[in-house]
């Protein structure tokens, strides 16, 4: 919910910034319309780059990246046409630092801090359209009167503050219809030591040892990845085990492994750097 409600929100806002450059653009000198083209594009692909950076599974900048960077050189061009071929120039080259930007931090944030980071995306977001749209009043207030036009609901303060506090109850308040089902806290997980295998990997900054376990087939087991000083090997990723998990930094941290089938499974670090296989034989 808060990854659609966030993109429509950034959608809406930054097409509303296009319109209303475009709508003045009469009475907008080149050096401001420069900082709008510039100030929309480059908050536009930060914000996405880092949302879709956040919610891709495999840590793969690429897709992040190109979409991020696309959206924000659009916007960068049509915010900045209105006014002059400059603007646009600005516009597109800040939509091509920002997507950049926004994806890389996007794809390094462990899972338990994506939504808060998100939540901070959206009111820096909200914040700096405020301003554009006050700077473009301030360069059209001498002919306000003549060309007075009210602004729709989502540009208006009180209708984004209480868009924002919306979006901070579902980050910060807890319950089943708020929590994040992709991450599994590794206090929740519970064992019997009597009733499965147990195996160690010990996580360092630099990878897992050993980066291969094999277990056998038909039967659950746990494996304690024991860590100490941790990077982004504290993340741990694996679409084939269900595993989207943040290990705590010296410490045991216990991940029940169900009945598998024989074959070869592979988890990642959370920036796909570091890897490590679990082999299960018959």
């Amino acid at each position: 919910m808060i990854l659609l409600i966030s993109i429509t929100l950034i959608v809406l806002l930054s097409c509303y910034v296009v319109h209303y450059t475009f709508r003045n653009k009469n009475r907008i000198s080149n050096m401001v319309g420069m900082m709008i083209s510039m100030s929309n594009s480059m908050m536009v692909s930060i914000s996405l780059g880092t949302i879709l950076g956040t919610f891709i599974q495999n840590k793969d900048i690429t897709m992040p990246t190109i979409v991020a960077v696309l959206i924000g050189m659009v916007v960068g061009y049509l915010n900045g046409r209105p006014v002059s071929l400059m603007a646009s120039v600005d516009g597109v080259v800040a939509g091509i630092m920002g997507g950049m930007m926004g994806s890389m931090l996007g794809v390094m944030l462990q899972p338990k801090s994506a939504e808060l980071m998100i939540y901070f995306i959206d009111v820096v977001f909200v914040l700096v359209t405020l301003l554009l749209l006050r700077l473009i009043d301030e360069e059209t207030k001498k002919d306000k009167q003549k060309n007075f036009n009210k602004k729709p609901i989502v540009a208006k303060p009180i209708v984004l503050i209480a868009l924002l506090v919306f979006i901070g109850a579902l980050v910060f308040v807890k319950g089943p219809i708020f929590s994040n089902a992709s991450e599994k806290p590794i206090e929740d997980i519970n064992y019997a030591s009597v009733s499965n295998e147990i195996y160690e990997v010990v996580v360092t900054p630099t990878g897992y040892t050993p980066n291969n376990l094999i277990i056998k087939a038909g039967t659950s087991a746990i494996i304690n990845f024991k860590t100490k000083e941790l990077s982004c090997t504290g993340i741990i990723i694996s679409d084939e085990l269900g595993f989207n998990v943040s290990l705590k930094e010296n410490t045991n941290n216990y991940i029940k492994i169900k009945s598998l089938n024989p074959g070869v499974y592979h988890y990642t670090c959370g920036m796909n750097m570091y890897s490590g296989t679990i082999t299960v034989v018959e």
